[in-house]
């Protein structure tokens, strides 16, 4: 009877080998070569070394790998899957985002589907998955693309649409805010209220949306005859947010106004300076980017700069639908305006 047992669990084993899909990370790994270095091996005309496609071949071989890139260059048939790649969702207007994009593309007949970059090697295999995924286009929102990763997306005919930043590479579109006039925005209604020690607190990690913005604030401010502060967060999570509020405001220099790159982390400055007895706005005034709902909430009452997010929707809709009909247009870089909504954390203008 234990021998009926093995031998059946041992089957149902071999069963579940055979109908596990293997993907492009599977072979990687066999290979013992980097993702993209997949993707090469299985694209027309891309550069690899004849060994090394020779390596990769006799794995996927082995592993039974049938590659999406191939499938859909043999094909030519839609998914209705549009692959986003995300961050972690920590910050409020990512998750408004993902659900805006959701809802327009449920609309048009197409599924999001998500694949978190924060799981992934931070070489661009988050986008390559989705080619494993047979997407018919891919949305990124976080992280970092490589211009390789990117080259090959395009070869083998996915559309790539950049949200919040900007790659210049052929096929591969973008929608951004016009963060450096937010900046100057930013910075304007400082210096019209009086602030005299300006400051700027980027993310822990810049991103290109976040350099853009903090160069359009303090080449503003400079204009104005001051010199702006930049601070960068000393981690990711919003403890690391407070406690790196606390040491900007605590410093014998401390900003008597701090732009902020997120409300996300506007929200915490304000927390930090009511823990410091810090009045807002004549001891310190804030300003935040973005204005997700909780900017309006009468607790924070938080001046921002509006980064209209069905707009930023309705744009990536339109570049998708263009590259999917025309996939040789030239690529296209939509930047959404922005403008200030002042609410309880900045003086009056007449201060």
């Amino acid at each position: 009877m234990n021998d009926l047992k093995t031998f059946a669990k041992t089957d149902h084993n071999r069963y579940q080998a055979r109908m596990k899909r293997v993907t492009i990370k599977d072979v990687a790994r066999e290979a013992g070569v980097s993702y993209s270095a997949v993707s090469r091996a299985f694209t027309e005309g891309a550069s690899i070394a004849p060994e090394t496609r020779a390596r990769i071949e006799a794995a996927a071989k082995a592993l039974n790998y049938r590659p999406s890139l191939l499938a859909r260059g043999l094909v030519q048939s839609r998914s209705n899957i549009v692959t986003l790649v995300c961050g972690s969702m920590a910050d409020p207007f990512d998750a408004l985002f993902m659900e805006a994009l959701a809802g327009a593309m449920a609309q048009v007949g197409k599924r999001l589907m998500l694949v978190p970059a924060s799981v992934y090697a931070d070489d661009g295999s988050a986008l390559l998955q989705a080619l494993d995924d047979q997407a018919d286009a891919a949305v990124v929102s976080a992280g970092t693309v490589s211009l390789e990763t990117a080259e090959l997306c395009v070869h083998a005919g996915l559309p790539v649409v950049l949200a919040g930043r900007v790659l210049d590479q052929d096929g591969i579109d973008s929608v951004v805010a016009e963060n450096a006039d937010g900046g100057r925005q930013a910075a304007d209604l400082f210096l019209r209220t009086g602030c005299l020690r300006p400051a700027y607190l980027g993310q822990a990690r810049e991103t290109f949306s976040d350099r853009e913005r903090g160069d359009g604030f303090c080449d503003a401010v400079r204009s104005g005859g001051q010199v702006a502060q930049r601070h960068r967060l000393d981690g990711a999570d919003d403890a690391a947010i407070y406690q790196t509020a606390l040491r900007i405001l605590s410093a014998p220099d401390a900003p008597d106004a701090v732009f902020c790159a997120t409300d996300r982390i506007a929200i915490g400055v304000i927390e930090a300076a009511r823990a410091l007895g810090l009045a807002i706005p004549s001891a310190l005034s804030v300003i935040g980017f973005n204005n997700i709902p909780a900017a309006a909430r009468r607790s924070f009452g938080l001046t921002t700069v509006d980064y209209p997010v069905d707009r930023v929707v309705t744009e990536i809709m339109m570049l998708l639908d263009r590259r999917l009909g025309e996939p040789a247009v030239r690529a296209s870089t939509r930047r959404i305006p922005v403008g200030l909504v002042v609410r309880d954390t900045t003086r009056r203008v007449d201060a």
